[in-house]
């Protein structure tokens, strides 16, 4: 391995697309450049041509460099072929790339490069059956959502969690979710709260979200907003008694089931003495919530 400077120019970037771009980090980067000058070499193999050099680890360096008009940079050349770098590159640096990079990089060696599945997961310090998952998991990728997370756009992590579950076990609606957050610029926690609450919605709410996602994080920020300012015995008491509705419509929906004909008359029994109990529980709530009715004009 030789460490020399070579000029921006004789660097080509063939393997830019293996790495999702991440505007927080290379911002971080650019500032240290500037700062401190470049610390840690470029890693490139020779080219095709004489004075040329792939790059193999080191672009968001390399875009770095650009933006700051220098002339050279820093670069480790490794003897060796270009699919063996990328494969040494990855081991040196693991933990660092996400679900999606590893299998645009198994992509890359096995289809691009010719190598066996099980050879991709020994070159990388992996199994086989890790390649194949890697492999499966960006095949099954929509085209715009993998240009979404190569851009930086989309996060990772909200693709593989809620973007790819919504396009693949959702239907049309689902799918038509997962179109609409394109270009919405959502962070990880926005695109949970959404999957979570497409997931558990009526077709009613979920037609809501899918017309107009940015309207229902709106309205949920400001659902939340307004329990902000409730104290703490008042939060506790509207979220019991939210949960008592759920269960309530929980059990309505289940109840016909349980008492089919086919039920033991034990069973049945059991159920009844449980239901006479909540029910009187249920009536002494109904009278500690009197005096809230008569208040605020509700029936």
């Amino acid at each position: 391995m030789r460490i020399v400077e070579v000029s921006l120019e004789a660097l080509e970037l063939k393997y830019e697309r293996l790495s999702a771009r991440r505007p927080g980090a290379e911002k971080r980067l650019l500032a240290s450049l500037s700062e401190s000058g470049q610390q840690s070499p470029v890693i490139v193999v020779a080219g095709g041509e004489a004075g040329r050099y792939v790059v193999v680890d080191g672009h968001k360096r390399v875009r770095a460099l650009k933006r700051l008009k220098a002339d050279v940079a820093r670069v480790a050349i490794w003897e060796m072929a270009e699919a063996t770098a990328l494969a040494m590159a990855y081991q040196l640096g693991q933990g660092r790339r996400d679900a999606f990079e590893e299998g645009w990089l198994v992509v890359e060696l096995h289809r691009v490069g010719g190598w066996s599945l099980g050879d991709v997961g020994i070159r990388l310090g992996r199994s086989k059956s890790w390649a194949s998952r890697r492999l499966g998991l960006v095949e099954a990728l929509p085209d715009w959502v993998a240009e979404e997370v190569a851009s930086g756009r989309i996060g990772a992590h909200a693709a593989a969690t809620y973007l790819v579950p919504l396009t693949r076990g959702n239907g049309e609606s689902g799918r038509a979710l997962a179109e609409k957050v394109r270009g919405l610029g959502l962070t990880n926690r926005q695109m949970g709260e959404l999957y979570a609450s497409y997931r558990s919605a009526g077709a009613e709410t979920r037609r809501k979200i899918v017309e107009d996602p940015a309207l229902f994080l709106r309205a949920a920020a400001a659902a939340r907003h307004g329990e902000a300012e409730l104290g703490e015995k008042e939060s506790r008491c509207v979220k019991n008694l939210e949960l008592v509705g759920s269960v309530s419509l929980g059990l309505a929906r289940g109840l016909p089931d349980i008492l089919g004909c086919d039920v033991a008359a034990r069973a049945r029994e059991r159920v009844l003495g449980a239901w006479r109990r909540c029910r009187e529980h249920f009536e002494v709530l109904v009278k500690a919530a009197e005096g809230l009715t008569r208040e605020v004009g509700h029936d």
